[in-house]
């Protein structure tokens, strides 16, 4: 096979993918797309990644089994699974396929932060391009782009998020249909990165069989990066394991596409990160660079479970996520705008469980506090240790201590209250994990579980939901006790799938940015970085979205250097 190439590009994720349609465009560049995952094809995705309901999220076979993660820190607590895609697709083929950019604000932060050209008005055209929005027109949004964005009609929400959009009107707030485009607060429409008939995914939208047929782009899946190739502090290939056999493979710049998990877990362990620590592993550093693997942002979070009366339950043809959302401002003194929200779902599973409990979770759009992401002391090639730090920050538990009053009021209000059970805290672990788990065992297990709950006295059904998942809440205790709350926010704190901001852009002279804006490694040549992992902070929504924008974005600028920055 070849085996010298212009560009190597690791990882055919949510940005991967992406970068090798951008790249290989250019007919004088060749480039080779290197995946750990067997390849699907456009033509071959598993029927649960096509699904328009995110029934690869539950597909164990899709993710790395090592990685977990602490919410708070390895001091405190247990480290739970923390999925990392392992397939063709990355994120995008996993994900609830919530399709938000964030707001204006994030990238206007971004661009304050050190990250020049990567303001609201330098990014959206990038957000435009990637997408084909099937509901709203005009100067910001696109209608040609891979990834169709849609939203569930009103006509056709579940009867939860109707009793809500109800409940926000008699609270005054505003209605938001686009939360793309339109920022303000209120109750909103949910984006849906999918069409109705399902997922599309970067492997598919961007890896088309016409893309898959130009002469200058290679795949090579099942194909796993041992790691990266110097000259001196020149980075000029990479050694890679594929059908049994160690590879060496040549190129003018290597692009790491691998997450905001692994991504800088490949650059420790090949010599670039805090060079007092690399020393204590015994790797020679090549680069100083201590802020790999800082500054790792997540949305935490914390969730509330009820179960749903047979009148207000999803319609099972429904085959979607979350339908409608909240975005709000804390009143605490030091928060930005819209740094909280609250996610809605009348369908919390893919078995017959999942249509018999609504969540509402409150969610921190914009933590104050980090994690980082390290080496573990032992084998080189042991799994990362991933600590979120959540909880570490007391302001972050004030503001989502607020989003979780808003929850206990929505629930309590004569909207909602009468048709749902006594709400409990949903622990999001190992445990839960294993019971939402894709298999035949598990669906008998939950289609009989479901029929017995239907038969089960209300207040019977509460006991045992919440002794299986969490515990009970007793909400007019915990909202009259402010200091009660916010010790149950410290114990239930955990997140979702967002990492973001370990290999962080900024300027060169930062000595704790990894990337400068263009995504070039400050201080190697010939490598550079392209994923979530850069975004100086996480957005104020899901990643997936920005995670392609900031693709789209530096394959423009890779390819017309002169053109941006």
């Amino acid at each position: 096979m070849q085996t010298d190439y212009d560009t190597i590009i690791i990882g055919a994720g949510s940005a991967g993918c992406v970068l090798a349609n951008r790249l290989s465009a250019d007919p004088s560049r060749t480039v080779l797309l290197l995946e750990a995952a067997p390849d699907s094809g456009p033509a071959g995705e598993a029927e649960d990644v096509r699904d328009p309901y995110p029934l690869s999220s539950y597909n164990q076979s899709y993710f790395w089994p090592e990685v977990k993660a602490f919410w708070r820190n390895s001091q405190r607590g247990g480290a739970v699974k923390f999925p990392q895609a392992r397939i063709m697709g990355g994120g995008s083929a996993v994900a609830g396929m919530v399709a938000f950019r964030g707001t204006a604000d994030d990238y206007d932060e971004w661009a304050a932060q050190g990250a020049q050209g990567w303001s609201w008005s330098d990014v959206l055209p990038y957000f435009c391009k990637l997408e084909s929005d099937q509901d709203f027109q005009g100067s910001s949004h696109g209608n040609a782009g891979p990834i169709p964005i849609r939203r569930i009609p009103q006509r056709d929400w579940p009867p939860l998020s109707k009793a809500l959009h109800r409940y926000a009107g008699d609270a005054g707030m505003d209605f938001v249909a686009d939360m793309n485009a339109d920022f303000r607060e209120g109750y909103g429409m949910t984006p849906i990165g999918n069409l109705a008939s399902g997922r599309v995914t970067t492997a598919a939208g961007y890896l088309t069989p016409q893309v898959r047929q130009r002469p200058n782009l290679t795949l090579l899946a099942a194909a796993s990066v041992q790691t990266l190739r110097f000259a001196g502090r020149r980075v000029v290939g990479v050694v890679a394991q594929h059908a049994g056999q160690q590879i060496v493979l040549n190129a003018r710049e290597v692009i790491l596409s691998a997450g905001a998990i692994h991504s800088p877990t490949m650059l420790l362990r090949a010599g670039i990160g805090d060079g007092q620590a690399l020393q204590s592993h015994g790797i020679t550093v090549v680069a100083d660079r201590p802020g790999v693997g800082r500054n790792l942002q997540n949305h935490a979070a914390v969730f509330v479970g009820a179960v749903l009366g047979r009148d207000f339950r999803q319609d099972p043809r429904l085959r979607t996520h979350p339908t409608t959302c909240m975005r709000l401002t804390s009143s605490t003194p030091d928060a930005l705008r819209s740094d909280l929200y609250i996610n809605i779902q009348s369908k919390t599973s893919w078995n017959a469980m999942g249509l018999r409990l609504a969540s509402l979770n409150s969610v921190l759009l914009k933590p104050q506090g980090s994690g980082r992401v390290s080496l573990a002391n032992g084998a080189a090639g042991s799994a990362p240790v991933v600590e979120f730090g959540f909880g570490d920050h007391e302001g972050d538990l004030l503001r989502l201590s607020e989003g979780l009053l808003r929850i206990f009021d929505m629930l309590a209000s004569p909207h909602v209250a009468p048709h749902i059970g006594k709400p409990f805290v949903v622990r999001v672990g190992d445990r839960i994990r294993k019971w939402n788990a894709l298999s035949e065992r598990n669906a008998l297990q939950a289609k009989a579980f479901a029929a017995l709950l239907d038969v089960m006295p209300l207040a019977l059904a509460d006991r045992v939901l919440a002794r299986m998942t969490g515990t009970a809440l007793d909400m007019g205790h915990l909202s009259r006790d402010r200091q009660a709350l916010l010790d149950f926010v410290r114990s239930e704190v955990s997140g979702v799938y967002h990492p973001a901001g370990s290999c962080r852009m900024g300027r060169p002279d930062d000595p704790m940015a990894v990337v400068d804006p263009t995504g070039r490694v400050i201080g190697v040549d010939g490598l550079r970085v392209v994923d979530a992992s850069i975004m100086p902070s996480v957005p104020r929504g899901n990643t997936n979205i920005p995670t392609i924008m900031v693709a789209e974005k530096l394959a423009d600028h890779i390819v017309h250097p002169t053109d941006s920055h």
